[in-house]
């Protein structure tokens, strides 16, 4: 996903922190919070994310049409009599969450046995 790139490893202040460099390029007037210089700048950089993988050749979704996808998903497990269960902070994307359909959607999160896990 585009958004697990651009707008979480390459802009989260503890990973790459990009941002500031970005907007700095860009020419962005970074001089206050309400100039929402980081947004602006993270919008640009998951849109170059999308071109690099495009421009390769490498398949990558964008949050947009994963939300889609996503939506056809619950209606195919609603059709065939079952709920589907996820963890809301999964499904919504890092940018745009409240564009997308499922920001608006509740969602149970139960964790279902037998099951796969990890042990420590």
């Amino acid at each position: 996903m585009g958004t697990e790139i651009g707008g979480r490893n390459l802009s989260d202040p503890y990973r790459y922190n990009l941002l500031p460099t970005i907007a700095k390029r860009m020419g962005i007037d970074m001089g206050g919070e309400a100039k929402l210089w980081r947004d602006r700048a993270m919008i640009e950089l998951n849109v170059a994310v999308l071109y690099s993988f495009k421009r390769r050749g490498v398949t990558i979704l964008d949050h947009h049409t994963a939300s889609s996808e996503f939506l056809e998903f619950i209606a195919a497990e609603h059709e065939c009599g079952r709920v589907a269960e996820t963890d809301w902070s999964w499904v919504v994307p890092p940018i745009s969450g409240s564009a997308t359909p499922q920001f608006h959607m509740d969602f149970t999160n139960r964790q279902l046995k037998p099951a796969f896990v990890l042990e420590a």
